[in-house]
């Protein structure tokens, strides 16, 4: 079995009273050598689209620390 390099990113939301929303995106790191794994917040946001822009920058970030080419990468 080859081993895979990866992370995982947890999304939580919650609504306020006043009809705003919170969201707070956390990250685990691929530790496969047994070390616990700390969670990292990677941002904290208070719209939509500031949850989408901080996913993208989250998912751009582990795409440029892969060990290798990704699928369709040449």
């Amino acid at each position: 079995m080859v081993d895979h390099w990866g992370a995982a990113l947890l999304i939580r939301v919650w609504l306020e009273d006043a009809g705003g929303m919170r969201a707070r995106l956390l990250s685990l790191p691929d530790l496969s050598d047994g070390r616990p794994a700390e969670e990292t917040t990677v941002a904290v946001a208070s719209s939509p689209g500031d949850v989408l822009d901080a996913v993208r920058d989250w998912l751009e970030g582990v795409t440029r620390q892969a060990p290798g080419p990704l699928n369709g990468d040449a």
